[in-house]
């Protein structure tokens, strides 16, 4: 009996230990760490379905009333740097969105500059996120999109850049599907 009792306080001790040690060598992530990696990911998945058009049938799109391929493509780009620079960070908007959406035609005619975009955006709102510590995640905006202008926290607008872009590239997906080219396999995060 006295034996079991030494067995259990030992496995016990054991158990802590290695809790510890464990915790030590792999602490927890922050927040701007983890979602880093999913902005990563989302980014490496965007260029893949960029990459998998042709650069001949970047001008497709099923309808008029939408935006070509490339045009989504360079929606992500661009969106993803307007959100960043103008709520998250809080910078004077460079252009308005009419300029936006002649720019987006340009760039998004082009495969090399689609991809060059989608990295450049990418790779900055990656950066940012990765520089900031709570406080400034913390910090609100206004979106002055939404009619009832809500506020939201700049971690909030790093998620909705997120889902913003993957709204567009799900739509360049289906394009991809209509031209009978393999879509890339979804990627979770």
């Amino acid at each position: 009996m006295k034996k079991s009792i030494y067995y259990l306080i030992f496995g016990f001790i054991a158990i802590g230990l290695f809790a510890f040690v464990d915790k030590k060598s792999n602490p927890e992530k922050t927040i701007n760490q983890t979602f880093s990696e999913v902005l990563l990911h989302a980014k490496e998945y965007s260029i893949q379905v960029a990459e998998a058009m042709p650069a001949e049938d970047y001008a497709f799109k099923p309808s008029d009333s939408v935006r070509s391929f490339g045009e989504q493509m360079a929606h992500i780009g661009m969106s993803t740097s307007m959100i960043l620079h103008t709520f998250i960070k809080g910078e004077e908007m460079k252009m308005d969105m009419a300029e936006m959406g002649k720019l987006e035609k340009s760039i998004g005619a082009s495969k090399e500059k689609t991809i060059k975009l989608l990295n450049n955006a990418f790779d900055d709102a990656i950066n940012s996120l990765k520089k900031m510590d709570q406080n400034e995640l913390n910090k609100t905006f206004v979106f002055i999109f939404s009619p009832d202008k809500p506020e939201f926290t700049n971690e909030q607008g790093f998620l909705f850049l997120r889902d913003h872009g993957t709204h567009h590239r799900g739509q360049a997906i289906i394009y991809l599907r209509m031209k009978g080219i393999k879509a890339p396999g979804y990627r979770a995060f």
